[in-house]
């Protein structure tokens, strides 16, 4: 799904959830190439006018989440859980995120990094964390590099770490599988969030998290 309308779909995802007319919501998809920089990043770290990404078929966006410059693309998936966290349970919700990476990707030796703020395996990065938590509501959340065309993370200084390499569940010898991947991954979130998973197609989604008029 184009980045623009996905964000555009979790913010009105997250609004329902805030006023309680939707429970929480898991979204995992996949996006066409798209650069996109959080509140502490800069657009400096793309090395690229957007008119040459436009000439490559991707994009880019400045957005609100937490977090510096990174990609997004076919190859990658990422996970958008819109969860009440009017708990105070901020920390616990990012650790689980990254709990949730790790056991989809099924690479030994995988970790969190400093502040869990993204998946590491032998110093190489795997996976990125940045989300917002507006009102009490999170809205953002995780990408896991399944088997991503590497030579996009070479147009960046991805999360402000020029010295970070990037790697990928491919790479490292894992099963790359999307459905694999986004089904454990799912599970995983679910369990580690205590969410009971149901599953739910984007249309009717939409339905529920229309206002009544």
């Amino acid at each position: 799904m184009d980045y623009a309308r996905a964000w555009e779909t979790q913010r009105a995802i997250a609004e329902a959830r805030r006023e309680g007319r939707i429970p929480d919501v898991i979204w995992i998809l996949e996006h066409p190439p798209v650069f996109t920089v959080g509140r502490h990043g800069t657009r400096a770290d793309l090395f690229l006018s957007d008119e040459v990404l436009a000439k490559m078929g991707a994009t880019f966006h400045q957005i609100d989440r937490g977090g510096q410059m990174t990609w997004h693309g076919p190859g990658q998936s990422v996970a958008y859980p819109i969860c009440d966290l009017r708990g105070g349970r901020v920390r616990a919700f990012i650790e689980a995120l990254v709990g949730a990476m790790r056991d989809a990707a099924g690479i030994a030796g995988a970790h969190a990094g400093s502040e869990a703020m993204g998946l590491y395996v032998g110093g190489r990065k795997l996976g990125s964390v940045g989300i917002r938590v507006e009102n009490g509501v999170s809205t953002h959340g995780l990408a896991l590099n399944r088997d991503p065309d590497m030579q996009w993370f070479s147009l960046m200084t991805a999360c402000g770490a020029p010295d970070v390499e990037t790697t990928s569940v491919a790479r490292e010898g894992g099963d790359p599988d999307r459905e694999r991947v986004d089904r454990v991954l799912a599970e995983a979130l679910s369990e580690r969030l205590d969410l009971c998973l149901e599953e739910v197609a984007l249309n009717e989604l939409s339905l529920a998290v229309a206002p009544t008029r």
